[in-house]
């Protein structure tokens, strides 16, 4: 089976105050997304504003 050219990780996120997941839930409903595509949206926007400000996050080439 050929490989995806996109790569993905799987997060699993413990610890969350209820209320966080509660807000995050309703936040996700009022966009009309599901929790999953809103998640990704919000972490990727910030992971742009932190580039933008010159905030390298490469970890390097990895190895295959």
């Amino acid at each position: 089976m050929p490989k995806s050219s996109h790569e993905t990780r799987d997060f699993l996120i413990r610890g969350l105050p209820a209320e966080v997941a509660d807000k995050l839930k309703v936040a996700a409903s009022l966009h009309k997304m599901p929790m999953k595509e809103y998640l990704r949206t919000l972490l990727e926007t910030h992971l742009a504003e932190l580039e933008k400000k010159g905030v390298k996050l490469s970890l390097g080439k990895r190895k295959v």
